[in-house]
């Protein structure tokens, strides 16, 4: 039978405070009454990344976590206590802000749509014109160019302190920019990025780029990793992150729920006032955003509003309707 937890205790997990020293706090979290441990991504990450959500390899323990040895150890201190173990996944996309890092997407950009990785993204070649676009300049190529800071070293394009591989045979002349038109990702002004990108970014993030899980080679690829934790009894349950950004959300769940085996699995859906839960999806619930509102509203005075009112008011030169004003910024946001 699958565990349910009564109440987790969150650990973010990072270089500073790897997995080890979480296991080293478990007796500590059992003490305070938390029956399983929730830790942050585990999967590796860019390097140095505090946070975890920036995976660049789904395949493995990030190593600057401590590595899957240390998971090991880790899930062996909780179970020992009765804790049960819960990860933060990040289905949704990949970190591709230091391309070097990321083999997957360092492939795409050398080789285009050839690429094995080429569908796991989620990428509009023809927009592009067979390109990818990558926001990074800060001028013009040209201007890149003539002033050194785009040039061919090493064997890679280079713009300030960022590498690009280049694609087989494209690389044995001086000339950069003429290297540059013969690759298959475009780099392109910053400010392009909010109306011209072709792949599918998280938020207004240009270095999180989004992973196509709806395909089942992608699911399979990306998931790997996460099912041994589960098969193996090292971890008992799984916190999604972001399952909005997907392009189908109950589907992703329903095929989640089949190969955990039904394992516990809650989503990070940030839920309006009454909006319910999609009884469809294959989860155990959220990840509390509408229980700390519901708590939120008792601890914020009522009597404050006419006041907070009255401010936004004089700064604003009008009253605003905040049902007009959420209703059109979410227009203004889906168009």
């Amino acid at each position: 039978m699958n565990r349910v937890p009564i109440s987790t205790y969150r650990l973010q997990i990072s270089r500073d405070f790897p997995l080890d020293a979480a296991a080293d706090v478990a007796a500590y979290v059992h003490e305070l009454g938390a029956d399983w441990l929730y830790l942050s991504p585990i999967l590796a990450a860019t390097p140095g990344s505090t946070h975890g959500y920036d995976v660049v390899d789904p395949t493995s323990v990030d190593p600057d976590r401590g590595g899957p040895e240390a998971l090991a150890r880790l899930a062996a201190a909780a179970h020992r206590l009765g804790l049960g173990v819960l990860v933060d996944i990040v289905p949704n996309h990949m970190g591709v802000g230091t391309p070097a890092e990321n083999p997957w997407w360092w492939d795409v950009l050398r080789l285009g749509r050839d690429s094995r990785w080429a569908r796991h993204f989620d990428i509009d070649w023809a927009a592009g014109g067979g390109r990818l676009r990558i926001p990074v300049l800060g001028e013009s190529l040209e201007e890149a160019a003539a002033a050194g800071a785009l040039r061919l070293e090493d064997g890679e394009l280079r713009y300030h302190e960022h590498r690009f591989p280049l694609a087989p045979g494209t690389g044995d002349d001086r000339d950069v920019l003429g290297a540059h038109a013969r690759q298959h990702y475009e780099l392109v002004h910053w400010t392009r990025a909010d109306a011209e990108l072709n792949y599918r970014r998280f938020f207004a993030v240009n270095e999180l780029a989004a992973v196509r899980v709806e395909d089942d080679v992608v699911f399979e690829d990306t998931h790997r990793e996460i099912l041994r934790w589960i098969t193996e009894g090292l971890v008992d349950g799984l916190r999604v992150d972001h399952p909005d950004g997907l392009a189908d959300p109950g589907g992703y769940l329903d095929r989640l729920a089949v190969a955990t085996g039904g394992a516990y699995t809650v989503v990070e859906k940030i839920l309006e006032h009454g909006e319910p839960l999609p009884p469809h999806w294959a989860t155990h619930g959220t990840t509390g955003y509408d229980a700390l509102a519901e708590i939120d509203r008792v601890l914020v005075d009522p009597a404050g509003r006419e006041a907070l009112d009255g401010i936004d008011a004089e700064l604003r030169g009008r009253a605003v309707d905040w049902g007009e004003l959420v209703h059109a910024a979410k227009r203004g946001i889906a168009q």
